[in-house]
């Protein structure tokens, strides 16, 4: 089952200029370009002109404050010329944002969903105000905590210490959920190379007792616009055993599924 809603994937990198690093083919169907006609220029060259400064806050909260799931509505222009509003759902994945975009309908069945399921949802006004309009609490006092950051971009970069995550596409075509794509990452927190994890199943890295929880989850993901978050132990070594365990968020889009993962501590309760 497919999003009725048109969408795509995109990943920006975690720079001031959050430059397109990656644009699924489907952009196409959405703003009329082709990906190669995106990757390598700057994001905010394709915004509205009265929106970049919100959108310059919410980029720099998600890079600075790592937000897993925030969701903003704002323009972005066509190739033909004109603006439609697309609704962008962010996963921040320690040097990218891993991003699912969706042709903005407020009204939309799916859009309800995910704003239900990620941890906040801005838009951008047509007068260039942002406002908060999906959050557990929505207050303004909310909003200006939530963008509220403790670190900056130095000569456009991020310099601070942030949290390890590593990032996968999934073939959402295949009953296994093949893996398309991996950031280096992966190699770090859980030990596996990266051209060898590709066009594999993710149940391959599953642990047994997680297996079928797991392929619920994802089988779920793929039926709904439901935003997935996922705990399992990731199998670090087959032949001892060895297994690490993780947290993973997981978003659907027609392009495939944008999984973002942590480590996770096991703990226990005396």
């Amino acid at each position: 089952m497919t999003n009725n809603t048109p969408n795509y994937i995109s990943i920006y990198d975690n720079t001031a200029a959050a430059n397109l690093i990656y644009v699924s083919e489907s952009v196409c169907e959405v703003l009329g370009y082709t990906p190669d006609e995106m990757v390598g220029k700057g994001g905010y060259q394709f915004f509205h002109p009265s929106d970049i400064n919100a959108l310059t806050r919410v980029h720099s909260a998600n890079v600075m404050n790592e937000k897993m799931s925030s969701m903003v509505a704002y323009r972005t222009r066509h190739k033909d010329g004109h603006y439609v509003t697309i609704e962008t759902l962010v996963h921040y994945c320690y040097d990218l944002l891993m991003c699912t975009n969706y042709l903005y309908d407020p009204n939309n069945v799916g859009h309800k969903i995910r704003s239900n399921s990620v941890d906040e949802v801005f838009i951008v006004n047509e007068n260039g105000s942002l406002e908060l309009i999906g959050a557990w609490n929505d207050s303004q006092e909310r909003m200006q905590a939530s963008l509220q950051t403790h670190h900056q971009w130095i000569n456009n970069r991020v310099t601070h210490i942030q949290e390890p995550r590593f990032c996968l596409i999934l073939n959402r075509y295949t009953e296994d959920s093949t893996i398309v794509f991996v950031s280096q990452m992966a190699e770090r927190l859980v030990g596996v190379q990266c051209d060898q994890v590709l066009g594999r199943p993710l149940l391959d890295y599953v642990s047994d007792k997680d297996g079928e929880v797991v392929q619920q989850q994802l089988d779920m993901t793929k039926g709904s616009d439901m935003i997935m978050r996922m705990r399992f132990d990731w199998i670090v070594n087959k032949e001892d055993n060895t297994t690490q365990a993780v947290e993973a968020i997981v978003g659907s889009s027609n392009d495939g599924l944008v999984v973002v993962i942590r480590l996770a501590s096991r703990m226990t309760v005396s």
